[in-house]
C-alpha cells in the first residue's frame, strides 16, 4: 500500500488533522484486514474498488462510494481489499466533525454511513470536488476550499476538543481527572460532553489511542519488543496492554498485529 499524506491548511488545524491518499494494485488477491478499536473520525473517498467490509463477522457488504467514518470502541469490523485500490481520506481532530457539521458523534460510533445520509446536499459539493479532481494535490485543494467556505458557518471549537487533542497528542497518557478540572466541568460534566463532540468517553477515548499507539510504534519500530514499546505506552506492564488488546481489537498481540499488517 503506497500513501501519501499532508497536514491540513493552518486554518483549518482546529477542525481537521490531514490528508491522506493510499494506492494498492491488488488484482485478484484478496487481502482481509481485521480493525481495532480506534478513536479516529473520518471522511473516505473510493476513486477506484471500494473497500468491502464485515460488521461482527456477518456478511460483507461494499462501503458507499463516500463514507463517513465514527469512532469505533471494540473490535468490530473486518475490511476485505481486492482490485485497483485508489482511497482518499479526510481524517478530523477530535470533536472537529462534530463542530464542523454539529453532529452528536455518538450518532456515529460504530458506523459508516454515506455521506450524504450525514450531511444531506451540501455533500454534493465535497463528493464532486473530490472525485473529479485529477491527482493528489487537487483532492486536497478541493477538499480545503470546500472546509474552508464550511468553516464559516461552524461552531468553535471549545475546551472539550482542545482536552481530546491534547490527550490523543499525549498518546493517552494525560489525566481525565485534570483535563475536567482545567474545563471547569465536573467528571459528569465533562463525560457527557465529550463523548457528545468525540463520540467515545475520555477513558474509553484514551484507551484506544494508547492501544493504537503502540501497534503504530510496532510498524514504525519492529526490532522493539512488545514489552518496550508497552512501557513507553504508558502501560503499567504487559498484562494490562495484552487485557485491552483482547478485549479491544479482539486477540493478543502479536496474532492481532500480523493479521491487521496485511492491510496497510
Amino acid at each position: 500500500m503506497v500513501v501519501d499524506q499532508r497536514r491540513a491548511n493552518a486554518s483549518l488545524r482546529r477542525i481537521v488533522r490531514s490528508f491522506a491518499e493510499r494506492h494498492a494494485q491488488l488484482g485478484a488477491d484478496v487481502v482481509t484486514s481485521p480493525l481495532p478499536a480506534r478513536p479516529d473520525q473520518f471522511i473516505e473517498f473510493y476513486l477506484q474498488n471500494r473497500y468491502w467490509v464485515s460488521h461482527d463477522d456477518g456478511a460483507p457488504s461494499a462501503a458507499p462510494p463516500v463514507v463517513v467514518v465514527g469512532p469505533q470502541s471494540y473490535r468490530r469490523t473486518r475490511l476485505i481489499l481486492s482490485g485497483n485500490l485508489h482511497v482518499f481520506t479526510i481524517r478530523f481532530q477530535p470533536g472537529g466533525f462534530n463542530a464542523l457539521f454539529g453532529i452528536p458523534m455518538t450518532t456515529l460510533v460504530n458506523e459508516g454511513v454515506a455521506i450524504e445520509d450525514v450531511i444531506g446536499e451540501a455533500a454534493t459539493g465535497l463528493r464532486d470536488g473530490v472525485m473529479l479532481a485529477s491527482d493528489f494535490d487537487g483532492r486536497v485543494r478541493a477538499a480545503e476550499h470546500w472546509l474552508i467556505r464550511k468553516l464559516d458557518l461552524s461552531s468553535p471549537v471549545d475546551l472539550i476538543a482542545h482536552s481530546a487533542a491534547a490527550l490523543q497528542r499525549a498518546g493517552g497518557q494525560l489525566s481525565i481527572r485534570a483535563l475536567a478540572r482545567r474545563a471547569e466541568l465536573s467528571d459528569r460534566q465533562f463525560t457527557r460532553r465529550f463523548e457528545q463532540q468525540v463520540g467515545l468517553t475520555p477513558k474509553l477515548f484514551a484507551r484506544t489511542v494508547r492501544l493504537n499507539a503502540v501497534l503504530e510504534a510496532k510498524v514504525r519500530l519492529p526490532f522493539k519488543t512488545w514489552t518496550e514499546l508497552v512501557h513507553q505506552a504508558g502501560y503499567a506492564d504487559q498484562a494490562h496492554f495484552v487485557r485491552d488488546c483482547r478485549a479491544l481489537a479482539g486477540n493478543a498481540p502479536a496474532s492481532f498485529f500480523a493479521e491487521w499488517l496485511q492491510g496497510r
